[in-house]
């Protein structure tokens, strides 16, 4: 199984990956990224009624490795392996699905057992929004969320700022990384849930601003709707399906 991505300009995001495993005895693993809108996450209390759901249209992080924990089933012995990795090399994934261009090519393993998997990845810098040149259609600046939030009452297009020089690591134990093997595959699944993540913040009353169209768009970074965008700031590192997420500035 491949992923979508949305591709980046030149010279952005660019890598490959190694293999790793035994030639006689191999298992194949995937990645698949995507957007859930479901109204709450698994072990997450339902709502009766979301106010505000969200419809995600560009989204993407740059991976820059997978660590993946084993447990060697020969030699009872633990191992670490780094998969889609070279260097500091990074790949762009996309959790819309609308570029299938981009994908991380699917990786060998020998038959292990897993302990646990920390997917590291970058969030992109985004340049600085001029509201005189914006136009939100086409919009394709790699350092936001771009996106459209309904309140019950309308929809309005936003921009959110993602943190700029920071890692983001997605960390799964054994017992997750389980539910992903099947039939001498494992299919990992890398999932956002997109209105777990905009509930955090009421936008109903945000600012907003025209961009060249005439279309309003809410601006959400450090100088715009500063109050919502800390809030969905904190909610990012929430809404991911890893049980364990870390946020960290690069060295």
């Amino acid at each position: 199984m491949r992923f979508a991505g949305i591709l980046l300009a030149a010279g952005i995001f660019a890598g490959c990956f190694t293999e790793v495993g035994n030639a006689d005895d191999e298992r194949l693993l995937d990645a698949k990224f995507r957007v859930d809108y479901s109204q709450s996450a698994p072990g997450q209390p339902k709502r009766a009624a979301l106010v505000q759901t969200a419809s995600i249209q560009r989204f993407y992080l740059g991976v820059r490795e997978a660590e993946f924990m084993l447990l060697d089933s020969v030699s009872n012995q633990s191992a670490e392996y780094h998969l889609w990795r070279k260097d500091s090399a990074v790949l762009p994934v996309d959790f819309t699905g609308r570029d299938p261009a981009a994908s991380l090519p699917t990786q060998k393993v020998s038959k292990i057992e897993p302990l646990a998997m920390k997917l590291e990845c970058v969030l992109p810098a985004p340049k600085a929004l001029n509201v005189n040149t914006l136009d939100f259609a086409s919009f394709a600046d790699s350092g936001y969320i771009k996106g459209v939030v309904w309140d019950g009452r309308d929809s309005t297009a936003f921009l959110f700022a993602l943190s700029s020089g920071r890692e983001l690591t997605l960390a799964y134990p054994k017992d997750v990384i389980e539910g992903w093997y099947m039939k001498d595959h494992y299919q990992c699944e890398f999932i956002f849930y997109a209105n777990r993540w905009i509930a955090a913040a009421d936008l109903s009353y945000a600012d907003e601003s025209p961009d060249v169209t005439g279309r309003k768009v809410i601006l959400l970074d450090s100088t715009h709707n500063t109050t919502a965008f800390a809030a969905l700031t904190a909610a990012f590192t929430k809404s991911f399906n890893a049980p364990n997420v870390y946020l960290e500035t690069r060295p």
